[in-house]
């Protein structure tokens, strides 16, 4: 785990904490220093940070990690003695704030924490053994509920990945390659446009997998990516699954799976 405190004293404490109970910890006393650890190659399964009036460096390592190192998104343990008011809006429910005055439960929470993550893990390992014929399709979209209705419209017949931000996409796609890609033209977090125009920087060879979803009529990608189609959101269905298919059928050919390596 990443335990991280800009008071040198709590965070002698909460490492000291940790250890007696079994835990392998790394520290860090400010935001910078912990994003190095997080942009490093060592594994990390939970992060301990405070996030309170008076320490907001948990708030600030975990807005970069939203950008940088999405797939953490779940794993922070949060500590502090009055919570700041953006935090529900922030964490959107994903991760837990405990006070120290109570170390056994944060514990407890930061271990349940790390089980989810090894559960999610296995999940994914054995979805993807069973998936592993099936093309892989990026979903990414900003509206949870659209997110969750197309990953079940679409998963009959993809190995769907979702995200929720054009910079988790990005973040995503740095290290992983997909058959097809479908995109929200209008995200905040990093828009269509904005996954599109990195893809086109970084692996031009995914350019022609896109496929642009948006809830405005008549918007045109032309611009920032020439011959992309834009589908009208909640619209034929039956044309995005058509556009899909072909764009695996040119990437995938006769059954062989054509990716760069």
């Amino acid at each position: 785990m990443l335990v991280i405190h800009d008071d040198g004293e709590a965070l002698d404490l909460m490492t000291r904490l940790f250890e007696a109970s079994g835990f392998d910890v790394v520290t860090a006393i400010t935001g910078y220093r912990a994003q190095a650890h997080l942009e490093g190659d060592r594994r990390v399964d939970v992060v301990i940070a405070p996030w309170d009036t008076t320490h907001r460096v948990g708030g600030e390592v975990y807005r970069w990690s939203l950008q940088r190192r999405y797939d953490l998104r779940d794993q922070f343990v949060f500590v502090g003695s009055e919570m700041v008011p953006e935090f529900d809006q922030i964490v959107a429910g994903r991760c837990l704030a405990v006070s120290m005055a109570r170390p056994a439960d944060v514990v407890r929470v930061a271990a349940a924490a790390i089980r989810l993550r090894l559960s999610l893990e296995a999940q994914r390992d054995a979805i993807a053994e069973t998936d592993q014929s099936k093309p892989r399709l990026l979903l990414c979209d900003d509206e949870p509920v659209l997110l969750m209705v197309m990953g079940e419209l679409l998963g009959a017949t993809y190995a769907v990945t979702r995200v929720e931000s054009g910079h988790a996409a990005m973040t995503l796609l740095q290290h992983e390659d997909f058959d097809t890609m479908v995109l929200d033209w209008h995200m905040d977090d990093g828009s269509g446009a904005d996954v599109y125009r990195w893809i086109a920087a970084n692996k031009p060879w995914l350019a022609e997998r896109v496929v642009f979803l948006s809830g405005w009529e008549g918007e045109d990608a032309g611009s920032v990516a020439p011959g992309r189609p834009i589908l009208r959101k909640g619209q034929d269905s039956g044309q995005l699954t058509r556009v899909l298919k072909e764009i695996v059928r040119q990437v995938r050919g006769s059954g062989t799976h054509i990716l760069p390596t």
